[in-house]
């Protein structure tokens, strides 16, 4: 009998990446932290949120794991093969294998394409169909997305928002990927929709044996279809978990915030909600020492010289938190 492959699909070792930034012509360059020292695997057939505040680094982060920007430093592997050594065929193979849903449904789809165009675009550039083959291949995506084939024809224009997100989940199917890295996918549609995509999502990442990135602001969302969660603070993750070990037993004072926010009827009339004090650091200029420490409840002396890393506080839940085991013992 053959072992399973443990190979996750996709993994990060140590990757930062740096922007430098100039607020005017004779300014000295600066340099952002958009992600700092990110290890992470996904593993086949799971479903991995990353969440956190916007600015953090989640969509940088994704498109460091899709390869569309290289890392400053560190690495990407796709299915234990650097991202930087991959050169023809094993290159294609990873493009058709990885692909992405992005935000933005309104600027991610080409105005002057049909729909039936942009979603059987992949094909085409894969060699994988043509013809009458290409048309039926679109319109079988179109159903499976719960559009209608018939309207191959019309430009994105003509869709509303969710209408458009399903086309781009369409396009991203097309190749017969196994991994959706999927960039905050509801966050620009209204309430009612994003249920929706979020079904779809789900329903898709089952029939066809996907392992989806999940990437994400709304903790509701994220819990609702994640296996593990990745917590983000200032480019960093600070906690990560399995789902019920994120939200019943977190580790990270960062991440306890995060979830008393999350609207909920309690009987007494108290929110429990924890408010922050402060604004999120400058990712142009990172605190020493512990990055949330500025806005922590629980910061001690130590907090302001030493980082903490990120360690593994019970089995696969890991937080990067000095005191995790005095605050939430």
């Amino acid at each position: 009998m053959l072992e399973a492959d443990m190979t996750p699909v996709i993994e990060t070792r140590a990757v930062n990446k740096l922007f430098t930034s100039r607020s005017g012509p004779f300014d000295a360059d600066k340099v952002l932290t958009a992600v700092a020292d990110v290890s992470i695997a996904l593993e086949a057939g799971e479903t991995l949120g990353i969440a956190g505040e916007t600015g953090c680094g989640k969509s940088t982060l994704a498109r460091i794991m899709m390869g569309l920007i290289p890392p400053s430093s560190g690495q990407v592997l796709y299915r234990g093969t650097a991202l930087n050594e991959m050169t023809g065929k094993d290159l294609a193979d990873f493009r058709k294998s990885v692909q992405m849903i992005f935000q933005d449904p309104f600027s991610s789809l080409n105005p002057r394409m049909r729909i039936g165009d942009i979603i059987g675009e992949p094909l085409v550039i894969n060699k994988m169909a043509y013809g009458t083959a290409l048309k039926e291949r679109v319109a079988s995506l179109m159903e499976q997305v719960g559009l209608q084939p018939e309207l191959a024809s019309r430009y994105p224009h003509e869709f509303s928002g969710g209408q458009r997100q399903r086309i781009g989940i369409a396009r991203a199917l097309a190749a017969g990927p196994k991994t959706l890295i999927a960039d905050e996918p509801v966050s620009a549609l209204d309430l009612s929709i994003q249920a929706q995509i979020i079904n779809l999502l789900m329903e898709l990442k089952q029939d066809h044996d996907l392992a989806l990135v999940f990437i994400a602001h709304d903790l509701s969302a994220v819990r609702h279809v994640s296996d593990r969660i990745a917590i983000m603070y200032l480019g960093r993750i600070v906690e990560l978990g399995s789902r019920d070990a994120v939200f019943s037993s977190f580790r990270h004072p960062y991440t306890e915030a995060l979830i008393s926010a999350i609207p909920r009827v309690s009987p007494s009339g108290q929110s429990g909600r924890i408010v922050l004090s402060g604004d999120v650091p400058s990712p142009l200029a990172i605190p020493a020492g512990c990055p949330f420490r500025s806005r922590c409840l629980y910061a001690k002396e130590r907090c302001k010289q030493e980082l903490p890393p990120l360690e593994e506080k019970s089995s696969g839940h890991f937080a990067a938190c000095h005191y995790s085991n005095e605050i939430f013992s």
